[in-house]
């Protein structure tokens, strides 16, 4: 699977054939084709684990907070700090799912899995935004993820260095303003 996303994010949906995945897998053609039997199937397996994956990140980022008293710069400095690490290791994967996001616009095949990648993300930030003190906490989620996701795609665009400084530090003056907290 991921060598399924490397491609997608490397060439895009298009990229993507039994051939070009076996390769890149260091599989033969036959094991590929056997458990994907189309194109179709194979993308929708990656985007899968792409999504499973995500979650499971972020259910335990929750749980390891949970046992604890909320602290919003940890929950806030734990995500920023996975996503720095994941970009400077495993772009292309993270490329990947914006390729889902564009697919999803342009086909229906790929909006329901779309849709459960922001329902985690919105979850887990409403979680975290309720924890902290947010009047409304949905709301304030959707603005959250909106932000993460454009600065998440603004640095696989355009890499700098200071990046996960700079992350931190909005997504937090973000937060605060929306929950009303002091600077």
């Amino acid at each position: 699977m991921e060598a399924t996303l490397r491609i997608i994010g490397r060439k895009g949906l298009d990229g993507v054939t039994h051939r070009a995945v076996a390769a890149e897998a260091d599989l033969s053609l036959g094991a590929i084709t056997h458990h994907f039997k189309t194109r179709d199937a194979l993308i929708d397996g990656a985007l899968r684990f792409a999504l499973a994956r995500e979650t499971g990140r972020l259910q335990a980022l929750a749980l390891s907070l949970q046992g604890k008293a909320f602290d919003l710069e940890a929950w806030l400095e734990s995500l920023v700090g996975w996503y720095d690490h994941e970009l400077k290791t495993r772009a292309e994967i993270h490329i990947a799912c914006y390729e889902a996001f564009l697919a999803a616009a342009r086909s229906e095949r790929y909006r329901t899995v779309v849709e459960a990648w922001f329902d985690v993300w919105r979850q887990s930030a409403e979680l975290a935004l309720r924890a902290g003190g947010s009047a409304e906490p949905r709301r304030h989620a959707e603005l959250f993820v909106s932000a993460l996701i454009g600065m998440l795609l603004q640095q696989l665009a355009n890499p700098r260095r200071g990046f996960r400084r700079e992350m931190a530090a909005s997504l937090l003056a973000l937060i605060r303003s929306l929950i009303g907290a002091k600077a």
